[in-house]
C-alpha cells in the first residue's frame, strides 16, 4: 500500500470547564450553554469528519478527558462516537495521558471492537487493508498521573513489517515551553525509534516538529482559556510511499507525510489591540470597540460559533481616568451586548487598560514637586539597570525571601520589571497629580 490516511487528534479534555471567566458569564445565558457543550461539539465534529473522510484510522494521543472531573458523560460520549466509527469501518487507537491515565478508566464501560486502548507498555498493532498490511501502530499510555519516564525510548520499529509505522505518545518534547513536563523526551529520542511518523499529545499548540520522520502535535480540539487563541482542531495526515513498487513489496519505502488542519472547536479565543490615541469622546471609544470586535468576528471561519475576546486599549487619551473606572468599563461592555446575537456571537472576556493620560510626560519631568521628583527617579531607573536594581531590589526582597511566598513566586524578568515600572509611573501620576 503506497498511501495511508489517518486523523490525529489529542487533548480533547472533554467536559472540562473553561477557565478565567466571570461567574456571571459562566453561569448564565446562551454563552454558558455554548461553553458547556463546546468540548463535546468538537468531539462530534471529529466523528463526523471521520465518517466523511473515511480515514484508515483515527488516533487520539491522550488527555481525552480529565481524571479529576471523573466525567462519566465524557467517557460514554467517547464510547458512543467509537460505535459510530465502527459502523463506518474506522479503527480507533487511544493513548492515555497525564490527565486521563489508565487507572481513571471506568471498568464498567465496554468498548467496541474497533477500539484499541494502549496499555502501560509499548504495543504494536497491525492494520490490514485488502488482505495486505497497511500500517503498524505503536503506542503506550500513561499508567499514572505523573509519568516521569522517557517513554519515547521504549519504541522500536518492527523490522519484520515493510509498511508505514506510526508512534502514538503523550509527551513533552525537549524545547516545548510546557510547565508540566510529563514523559519528557528529545527529538532525537523520537527519531531513534526509526518510525515513519509520530502523533503526539500534551502540547496544546499545533506544531510540526519534523518533516522526516513526520513528528507533530495536533494541538487541542477546543481552546479552554484566553492563552489558547485561534482555531483548534485536528490533523488529517496523508502518508505516501515515495519509492513504492508493487512488484517488490519487500523493498524498504521512504514515507512523506502532508497534514491538513481541520477545525473542530466551536468556541474561539482571541486577543485584540485598540489604539485610542487622541480619542476624547466616550462614544468614539464605543464605536471603535464595536468596529474592532465586528472585524474580529468577520475574520473567523464558518466553524466558529462564539468568539471570546480580550481587548487591550492603549494610546494617549484624555479619557484615561474615565476608562480605568470599573463601573464605566461595565457600562461599555453592557452596551456591546448586542454583538452576542451575531454569527459568530462575540463576547468580551475583559478589557485591559494600557492607556495613558493625554498630557505630555515631559511636562511632569520639569516640575519641582513630589510628582516631578518621582518621575525623574523612574526615568533614571528605566535608563540604568544598576539604578533600577538598587531601588527595586530592596523593595521586592521581602516577597522573594519570604518562607512561603518564595515557593510560589517567580523572579520577574527584565520585560516584566519594565512593565511594573511603567505601571508604577501611571499610578504615581494618578495619585500625586492635583486634579
Amino acid at each position: 500500500m503506497d498511501v495511508v490516511r489517518y486523523i490525529h487528534a489529542a487533548d480533547l479534555h472533554l467536559d472540562t470547564p473553561f477557565r478565567g471567566l466571570s461567574r456571571e458569564t459562566a453561569q448564565g445565558g446562551h454563552l454558558a450553554r455554548l461553553l458547556h457543550e463546546a468540548t463535546f461539539k468538537a468531539l462530534d465534529r471529529l466523528f463526523r469528519l471521520c465518517e466523511t473522510e473515511k480515514p484508515d484510522f483515527l488516533v487520539l494521543a491522550g488527555d481525552v478527558y480529565n481524571e479529576e472531573d471523573r466525567s462519566v458523560k465524557a467517557q460514554l460520549r467517547l464510547r458512543d462516537g467509537c460505535l459510530r466509527l465502527r459502523d463506518a469501518g474506522v479503527r480507533v487507537f487511544i493513548a492515555h495521558g497525564n490527565h486521563d491515565p489508565l487507572n481513571s478508566l471506568l471498568s464498567s464501560i465496554r468498548w467496541p471492537d474497533n477500539v484499541t486502548i494502549f496499555g502501560p507498555d509499548v504495543e504494536r498493532h497491525i492494520i490490514e487493508k485488502d488482505g495486505k498490511h497497511l500500517a503498524v501502530i505503536h503506542g503506550i499510555s500513561h499508567a499514572k498521573v505523573r509519568e516521569g519516564r522517557n517513554l519515547a525510548r521504549l519504541f522500536r520499529r518492527d523490522a519484520e513489517q515493510n509498511c508505514f509505522q506510526l508512534g502514538v505518545l503523550h509527551c513533552t518534547v525537549e524545547g516545548e515551553s510546557k510547565a508540566d513536563r510529563y514523559a519528557p523526551c528529545s527529538l532525537d529520542d523520537l527519531k531513534s525509534a526509526e518510525l515513519d511518523a509520530w502523533a503526539l499529545g500534551h502540547v496544546h499548540e499545533r506544531r510540526i516538529l519534523c518533516d522526516e520522520p513526520f513528528i507533530a502535535y495536533s494541538g487541542n480540539s477546543q481552546g479552554l482559556h484566553i492563552n489558547e487563541t485561534g482555531p483548534r482542531g485536528c490533523l488529517l495526515v496523508t502518508a505516501r510511499a515515495e519509492n513504492f513498487d508493487a512488484e517488490q513489496s519487500t523493498a524498504p519505502c521512504a514515507w512523506r507525510c502532508s497534514a491538513e488542519f481541520m477545525r473542530l472547536g466551536p468556541v474561539q479565543w482571541t486577543t485584540l489591540d485598540l489604539d485610542l490615541n487622541g480619542i476624547d469622546q466616550i462614544d468614539q471609544v464605543e464605536n471603535h470597540l464595536a468596529q474592532c470586535l465586528d472585524q474580529a468576528a468577520s475574520d473567523t471561519d464558518p466553524g466558529c460559533e462564539a468568539l471570546l475576546a480580550r481587548v487591550s486599549l492603549h494610546g494617549r487619551t484624555a479619557l484615561d481616568a474615565v476608562l480605568r473606572d470599573a463601573s464605566n468599563q461595565e457600562d461599555l461592555l453592557e452596551r456591546l451586548g448586542h454583538l452576542a446575537t451575531g454569527t459568530p456571537g462575540v463576547w468580551v472576556k475583559d478589557l485591559r487598560m494600557d492607556t495613558s493620560p493625554a498630557t505630555d510626560p515631559a511636562q511632569y519631568l520639569q516640575r519641582e514637586d513630589l510628582l516631578g521628583e518621582t518621575l525623574r527617579m523612574a526615568q533614571r531607573m528605566g535608563e540604568s539597570h544598576e539604578i533600577f536594581q538598587e531601588v527595586a531590589g530592596p523593595a521586592l526582597a521581602p516577597l522573594f525571601t519570604h518562607g512561603q511566598l518564595r515557593k510560589i513566586l517567580a523572579q520577574p524578568d527584565d520585560a516584566q520589571m519594565q512593565a511594573l515600572l511603567e505601571e508604577a509611573q501611571r499610578l504615581c501620576t494618578d495619585l500625586l497629580e492635583v486634579r
